[in-house]
């Protein structure tokens, strides 16, 4: 009986994940700090408080950080 050697089916290594998913990861944490930071009393008067600008740059930090985050995940090659 005459076997053949098997071939073993090569695997690529795993590419690795962007830089676009380690800034979104950044932008969301920031994103979070700011609006916890906007919610906090504030101990001396600003200028437009009313307007309460840490929620509104807290919320786009975190909506850009969501969306460089998913780029980052689904735009990296899955093949093992």
């Amino acid at each position: 009986m005459n076997k053949e050697p098997r071939m073993e089916p090569t695997s690529r290594p795993r590419e690795p994940l962007p830089i676009w998913f380690f800034v979104g990861v950044i932008l969301l944490v920031y994103g979070v700090l700011v609006i916890v930071g906007g919610t906090l009393e504030q101990t001396r008067p600003t200028v437009l408080a009313e307007t309460r600008p840490a929620l509104w740059w807290g919320a786009i930090m975190g909506l850009f950080g969501a969306v460089f985050t998913a780029v980052g995940w689904l735009g990296r090659d899955k093949s093992e």
